[in-house]
């Protein structure tokens, strides 16, 4: 297998370990030293592999069924990019908004960064504005 393909494989199983709640295989995804910058700004700044998993926990609180469907993967040896589509039911606080029982969907684009074919950056940047429109915040 190529870099590029392990890159590749590494992306779907970051996002299937997510969507099975597995976050052991989660875990085995991600360096040690990574780190994930959200550029929209509305969530906090992660480091490591336990910050990763704690910032998913948190998203599964607001949306305990959240589900990433993933649409578009592009890859090389050392850079991948994704374009993803997040859905959940809105059950608990997110940005500051108390849960609203709506069922949502929006888009994100995420970049990557891996080294031995494990993510060690990501920049993020999420359909936040679309989200908040859907649960009545915008």
């Amino acid at each position: 297998m190529t870099d590029r393909e392990t890159n590749i494989a590494t992306i779907k199983r970051a996002i299937e370990a997510v969507n099975q709640r597995d976050f052991g295989s989660l875990r085995e995804t991600i360096r040690p030293e990574f780190q994930r910058h959200d550029l929209y700004g509305g969530l906090p700044e992660v480091s490591g592999q336990s910050g990763a998993v704690d910032l998913i926990q948190l998203l599964l609180q607001a949306m305990p069924d959240l589900h990433i469907e993933l649409k578009q993967l592009f890859a090389t040896d050392e850079r991948a990019a994704a374009h993803f589509t997040v859905t959940g039911t809105h059950q608990g606080e997110l940005f500051d908004v108390p849960g609203s029982g709506k069922r949502v969907q929006f888009n994100g684009i995420n970049l990557y960064r891996l080294i031995d074919g494990k993510l060690a950056e990501t920049w993020q940047l999420a359909d936040v504005w679309g989200l908040m429109r859907q649960v009545g915040a915008a």
